[in-house]
């Protein structure tokens, strides 16, 4: 009779069919149906999604703060720069500062830019030959020194002419705004202003022009009226043949209380061709008075008589020196002065009743009538005697 194998008795739980071991052993995973698979991915989606959902308000207002407080900052620093631009560059003293470099290179036209508005002279007729060109240049070398000042309504140009220092007020106007940002600063139109040169005598001597910078101005019978940059600087001229004269004046902001123009007067004299002209007429006068060799020269102012029987030959008339007399100008025209003119002569003679030979010498006082006037370009100098009683006779 044979005997079946004993099977093995099933493990116990906890253990492998393998015997015992230290680690235990992983149960195998359950299977899961697709449907049953779906649904637990599905559910993992919306559990993230619902996450997400809480998480995203937070972050987006966090993202709003951040660029609302760059774009606040931002704006800070743009009206910051706004207020500094406007307080260092658009101001009254850099409007001053661009009208003047355009005044220092001699450039009219740009210098008039800077000004709110066009000035007006109350009908008033003027020369504008200082506001450009060449006696705007003339202008710009002589003031030296410049500098620009100012406060917030008004800028100040202190400077130097010649060995002087000046100080004008440069007023300026607020004209409006650029790009709704900046102000708009101008130069007022008083900045240009006007005065009048006077020539005391120009008709009576012939002069219809005076110099202004190097720049001929016709005269208005003895004035001229000239309109100005402030600052300006003008040298002021007559150089003819036969009068001269020179004027400088410095230009700067007129008073707020000035009523009328402020005038220069330029005083003319007799240049050195004029003066010696007269003592060459006056000297030829004395000259031929002299040659006649007689007592009583004709057409002189001087003249003697003696009873004695006088040797013509002998007769020596002495004139004194023409440069006593000076020759001058002011506005009733040419002027003749001088202190006293006395002419001596001398003569030999026989006694008219002893017949004892004589020398005698006498001196004549007397006066002379000279008249300058100007004929176009010409001088003309008359030149002759007053009428004087001749001396007492010689041996009375």
């Amino acid at each position: 009779m044979s005997t079946s194998p004993t099977p093995p008795p099933p493990p116990r739980p906890g253990h492998s069919g393998q015997g015992h071991r230290n680690q235990p052993s992983n149960p195998p995973a359950p299977r899961l149906s697709a449907d049953d698979e779906s649904t637990t991915f599905m559910d993992r989606v919306a559990h993230d999604d619902g996450d997400a959902a809480e998480q995203k308000p937070a972050s987006a207002y966090g993202l709003y703060l951040g660029w609302g407080a760059a774009l606040l900052l931002a704006v800070i620093l743009a009206v910051v720069a706004v207020w500094q631009v406007n307080e260092r560059v658009y101001t009254p003293e850099a409007a001053a500062e661009h009208y003047w470099e355009a005044l220092n290179q001699g450039a009219g036209r740009e210098a008039l830019g800077f000004l709110s508005s066009a000035p007006e002279f109350d009908q008033v007729t003027v020369d504008h030959v200082l506001l450009d060109g060449d006696a705007l240049q003339r202008s710009a070398e002589l003031v030296e020194g410049a500098q620009i000042g100012g406060d917030e309504d008004m800028a100040e140009v202190s400077f130097i002419v010649g060995s002087e220092n000046y100080r004008t007020p440069l007023p300026t106007v607020l004209a409006g705004t650029t790009w709704g940002f900046f102000d708009d600063w101008r130069v007022a139109p008083s900045a240009i202003t006007w005065f009048e040169v006077e020539v005391p005598g120009a008709p009576q001597g012939g002069i219809g022009q005076v110099q202004v910078n190097g720049a001929p101005v016709n005269l208005d019978e003895e004035t001229a009226r000239l309109s100005a940059f402030v600052p300006s600087a003008v040298e002021l001229s007559v150089d003819s043949q036969w009068l001269v004269g020179s004027a400088e004046h410095v230009v700067v902001h007129p008073p707020q209380d000035q009523d009328s123009a402020e005038r220069v007067t330029l005083d003319l004299e007799a240049s050195e061709a004029a003066v010696e002209l007269l003592h060459t007429e006056i000297q030829e006068f004395f000259d031929g008075c002299s040659e006649e060799q007689v007592l009583m020269p004709a057409g002189c102012p001087v003249g003697v008589t003696t009873n004695h029987q006088v040797n013509a030959s002998t007769i020596d008339w002495q004139f004194p020196d023409p440069e006593d007399v000076t020759l001058s100008f002011d506005a009733e025209g040419w002027q003749i002065s001088y202190e006293s003119l006395i002419a001596e002569v001398s003569y030999e003679a026989r006694h008219y009743h002893t017949g004892e030979q004589l020398t005698e010498t006498e001196q004549v006082p007397f006066d002379l009538d000279v008249r300058v006037g100007a004929s176009g370009e010409d001088l003309i100098i008359t030149v002759a005697g007053r009428d004087a009683a001749p001396a007492e006779p010689a041996g009375w």
